[in-house]
């Protein structure tokens, strides 16, 4: 049964910390020349091997990275936006540890096949303003997916558009 469902012998404060580690030197300090490489994997619909995980008695777990940004607003998507909103994201993650707040952690209704991380990455540019949020996602066994997906922003009651018009 643990083979089937690894996400229950899953530590998920560890496993965030892992995948901001990841996503730190993978995009951020890496070379420019090697992030944006990987970018553009992510930004063509490709998964990519971000390493492999030891769950429990599961040993060298893959670990994937993958991108959704249908709902990016805005032209003009590209690895500055991208790297921004994941800088933003990543601050939030850092700043939730350290000052020992709730991690925002969201689960889906079956069985836990998806976390979702509700520290927000966000960026805005004149008015356009774009949300990254982080999940895992557990159901592809033996893989475990980490995606990074940009979201509606109007869920979201953001500082400074907190005004009640909605010009109607």
């Amino acid at each position: 049964m643990t083979n089937e469902h690894p996400e229950n012998d899953i530590n998920i404060v560890q496993l965030l910390k892992v995948a901001a580690n990841i996503l730190q030197t993978g995009f951020i300090t890496a070379p420019r020349v090697r992030a944006k490489r990987e970018f553009k994997k992510l930004k063509q619909g490709k998964s990519i091997q971000a390493g492999t995980l030891n769950i429990g008695q599961l040993k060298d777990v893959p670990f994937k990275l993958q991108l959704d940004y249908s709902e990016y607003n805005g032209p003009g998507f590209g690895f500055d936006s991208f790297s921004a909103a994941l800088i933003s994201m990543l601050h939030e993650i850092e700043t939730a540890f350290k000052q020992e707040k709730d991690l925002n952690m969201l689960t889906s209704e079956n069985q836990s096949e998806l976390v979702l991380a509700a520290l927000p990455g966000i960026v805005q540019w004149e008015e356009q303003i774009n949300v990254m949020l982080m999940s895992f996602c557990f159901s592809q066994v033996p893989d475990i997916i980490l995606k990074l997906m940009f979201v509606e922003p109007s869920q979201f009651n953001l500082a400074g558009n907190d005004n009640d018009d909605d010009n109607t």
